[in-house]
């Protein structure tokens, strides 16, 4: 079984884990007033982690002149390493700063297909042979997608950024992959057009898209980009790009020829983009409350005293915070500033 089949049937079992029981679908939850008034019965308190780490090699103690005698032995092995040895000391000055050194740990962002549209195919980093694309795919870095006729692809981050890539595009992964506090994804736009929803990103994270020779920068946006091998154009409807030293801002738009050095100017973001884009966003709100509702049977709106609201699902509480699962991921609400919540489905 390759790769692509063992993803094919896991996405067929997972299709299967996700619908609720008959039973589970009869059962009336509690809502969110009803549990917020109860009392906290199990709360979760570690056990205290022994300090009484000491190995012992002598069931009793040897005494004062057992303690002199190794100190004799230390000093005496310390004169041999470092007077006869100097080379010694210079080791271990070179040897300490690599332990600091040490490079993160990186691996796979993971990005999975969420819906397919048509004919779409991927070429796998290292193969020549294309092969569909289904739903719940995991794209790797190296990845190549290939959309064709009127067909497209949406994809979901883990980061709860999505992207659309439209159709007649070919679209390279080139890199997609994280470490403990950071993510590094970039993707090179041979042609067609993408959409993009990007999600606010840490300092140290990277969400670029090249398209001929220049560079998107994106720190948190609503965004397009569409290169026909001659010209690029970069549409922003929410957040800022960086596309050179240009800085594009909310309903802002440039347009870059193949051999200039840099955008000079932008301006006014084009009514049609500005329609496709707000319809890109509406539908991809849409797709993830549909997935969160699928995993969880039930989706819930959370309004703040200041007016901000969050749509997803309720996961449970502590004395301090609710735990909430949002269209871009897990946060913690302070349970003070939590006007109402309401049940949407």
């Amino acid at each position: 079984m390759n790769e692509f089949d063992k993803q094919h049937t896991i996405a067929k079992w997972e299709e299967l884990l996700r619908k609720p029981a008959k039973k589970t679908e009869s059962v009336v939850f509690p809502s969110w007033e009803t549990v917020s008034k109860r009392q906290i019965q199990f709360e979760y308190k570690p056990e205290p982690i022994s300090t009484h780490n000491v190995i012992s090699f002598f069931r009793k103690p040897m005494g004062l002149a057992f303690v002199g005698g190794s100190a004799l032995s230390l000093a005496a092995a310390l004169f041999f390493v470092f007077f006869l040895d100097p080379s010694a000391s210079d080791r271990s000055e070179v040897a300490a700063p690599s332990a600091k050194e040490s490079k993160p740990m990186v691996s796979p962002l993971k990005v999975l297909v969420s819906s397919v549209k048509g004919k779409v195919s991927v070429l796998p980093q290292g193969s020549s042979k294309p092969v569909p694309l289904v739903k719940h795919y995991q794209l790797a870095s190296g990845d190549i997608v290939i959309t064709e006729g009127t067909s497209q692809i949406d994809l979901d981050f883990e980061t709860g950024s999505w992207m659309r890539i439209t159709p007649n595009s070919e679209v390279v992964m080139d890199v997609i992959e994280k470490s403990n506090d950071s993510q590094s994804q970039k993707f090179s736009v041979k042609k067609g057009k993408i959409f993009a929803s990007v999600s606010k990103l840490s300092k140290d994270s990277h969400f670029v898209v090249q398209a001929g020779e220049h560079l998107t920068q994106v720190r948190g946006t609503v965004f397009s980009v569409q290169f026909d091998g001659q010209s690029e154009i970069v549409a922003v409807r929410e957040g800022s790009v960086a596309v050179g030293d240009l800085i594009l801002t909310s309903r802002q738009q440039t347009v870059v020829k193949l051999g200039e050095a840099s955008p000079l100017s932008s301006s006014e973001l084009h009514p049609k983009e500005d329609k496709e884009l707000k319809a890109f966003q509406t539908q991809t709100i849409l797709a993830r409350e549909s997935m969160l509702y699928e995993e969880h049977a039930r989706l819930e709106l959370v309004r703040l005293e200041d007016g901000t609201e969050y749509r997803g699902v309720i996961l449970g509480q502590s004395e301090t915070h609710l735990h909430f699962q949002g269209l871009e991921g897990l946060i913690e609400i302070p349970i003070q500033k939590i006007l109402e919540t309401e049940k949407i489905r």
